[in-house]
């Protein structure tokens, strides 16, 4: 029920975004509450998902734009 609520009033995009991060907070839980070691792999994939993340959003790449319209004379 809580899934369908976000998505009525957040969206698709948002809920996509938010599902993309349960990997994440299960490798930092396992880490934390477990103690499991985070390997290259790990770290390479929380990488992956980042860039995935901000390339759906484009908020990143907004902001990028809009720094190098204000730096050009």
């Amino acid at each position: 029920m809580l899934y369908s609520r976000i998505l009525a009033t957040a969206g698709a995009t948002n809920v996509l975004l938010v599902t993309f991060l349960i990997p994440v907070s299960s490798i930092f839980l396992g880490a934390k509450v477990l103690g499991e070691k985070l390997g290259a792999d790990d770290l390479l994939g929380l990488m992956l998902i980042g860039t995935g993340l901000a390339a759906i959003d484009g908020r990143p790449f907004n902001l990028l734009k809009r720094s190098e319209r204000a730096i050009e004379p």
